[in-house]
């Protein structure tokens, strides 16, 4: 555990130091997030708390996905552009807590800004309809706890394939699994929002789901090999 806390170290504050990814970050939770404040109205078959947690889960998952896409091309692949990763694999830090460090950095700084846009969005709401909209409580468990696992999934199913293909083949991973997932959440959020309850059992159901999805990520890396690295980069 203690190479993974350095290599998360290293990563999370090289992530928190570069001015370009925060303000990336910031840049496309209020974009976002101001343009599906507005989807929320008084009007709404649904009350305002469950309202605001259908269009709080979706958004909240849209911006995390995305920014553990943009954030996966600056940890794991421009180390093999750059050619750094031939340096990192000569220290004795396992290839297993090498993915895993770099996973939880790149979820964890796409989460806070998620959850700080949701945040926004919430606020925005709430002063454009009179009156504080808080989401129900099964939404602020999902935020806290899902949320990272659902980032989580899909930044260490990247990040896997980063460090195991070639450059070649890594684009076009990237763009065939960030293109639809992405396309998807954002119709899902447009078309659910107001009509979409989120509950307890939905929550779990994704909780699980996730959970299954990063162990199999997990029991993957084990064929993660400084070999298959190395000749990747040509």
């Amino acid at each position: 555990m203690t190479s993974v806390l350095i290599v998360f170290r290293k990563e999370f504050r090289e992530l928190a130091l570069s001015r370009s990814t925060v303000a990336i970050g910031i840049l496309f939770a209020l974009l976002f997030g101001a343009m599906y404040s507005l989807r929320l109205t008084a009007d709404m078959p649904l009350a305002l708390d469950l309202s605001l947690g259908s269009l709080l889960f979706f958004l909240t998952m849209l911006i995390g996905v995305f920014l553990g896409y943009s954030y996966c091309s600056q940890t794991f692949l421009r180390e093999k552009t750059d050619l750094v990763i031939e340096t990192l694999l000569c220290c004795p830090v396992g290839l297993r807590e090498l993915w895993l460090g770099k996973t939880l950095a790149v979820t964890l700084f796409a989460h806070v800004l998620a959850i700080g846009g949701g945040i926004l969005t919430a606020l925005v709401t709430s002063a454009r309809l009179g009156t504080l909209v808080v989401p129900n409580p099964a939404v602020i468990l999902y935020l806290v706890f899902v949320l990272p696992l659902v980032i989580a999934c899909f930044v260490g199913a990247l990040g896997f394939a980063q460090l195991l293909l070639g450059m070649k083949e890594n684009r076009i991973i990237a763009m065939a699994l960030f293109i639809p997932i992405f396309a998807g959440l954002y119709g899902l959020g447009y078309s659910a929002t107001g009509v979409f309850v989120v509950t307890w059992a939905r929550v779990g159901i994704l909780a699980l789901a996730a959970a299954a999805v990063l162990a199999g990520i997990w029991w993957a890396s084990r064929f993660l090999s400084r070999e298959r690295i190395v000749t990747s980069l040509s």
